[in-house]
């Protein structure tokens, strides 16, 4: 039994405007579309404390990930560079403008 060339389109194939991600709102403003209800997900905010005490939590938090091989000793020493080198750029930053 073969299948009707209509049941192997796939929805890449498919034209006119495609919903953005935003509301479900055509991509293109202006033409008719079908909207797409997205539902709403509700991300909870984590403050992470700033100064010595968000210092010692972050650097802590990422030895002991290593030590107890969660992460490997060479992917906390990429992220502790990169955290250090985000501090000098941030620090440099405020520096400049004034604060």
């Amino acid at each position: 039994m073969a299948a009707s060339p209509a049941a192997h389109k796939s929805s890449a194939t498919r034209k006119g405007p495609v919903p953005s991600q935003r509301g479900g709102q055509a991509a293109e403003a202006g033409r008719p579309g079908r909207t797409v209800p997205v539902p709403h997900v509700h991300a909870p905010s984590i403050r992470m404390p700033s100064g010595l005490r968000g210092n010692v939590l972050w650097w802590g938090g990422l030895a002991g990930l290593a030590a107890f091989g969660v992460i490997d000793w060479p992917v906390a020493a990429v992220v502790a560079a990169g955290t250090w080198v985000a501090e000098q750029r941030s620090r440099q930053v405020r520096q400049a403008a004034g604060e």
